[in-house]
């Protein structure tokens, strides 16, 4: 049994009209005895018509916020840290 992985995921096909799309998805896994964490994030689009298939990125603006939050959050910590140790006498 694999504990860790992360691999790229393509979905099932669906037909609209002449174009054949299929999504595409960041997968990471982590797995214990007893259970385990998978965290899914969309990446692509892929629209095939007549044999050509064009691959549309995704922006997940959910993850950019979640990233931004972090970073805000341990600049904060960091720059609040540091002004204890300037005013400590």
């Amino acid at each position: 049994m694999q504990w860790f992985s992360i691999r790229r995921q393509q979905g099932s096909p669906h037909v609209a009209g002449f174009h054949t799309i299929t999504g595409e998805s960041l997968v990471v896994r982590l797995r214990w005895p007893g259970g385990g964490f998978v965290w899914h994030t969309p990446i692509a689009v892929h629209v095939q018509r007549r044999g050509h298939t064009q691959v549309h990125r995704v922006l997940d603006m959910t993850r950019l916020a979640q990233v931004a939050l972090a970073m805000t959050t341990v600049f904060l910590i960091l720059g609040l840290r540091w002004e204890r140790k300037e005013h400590e006498p």
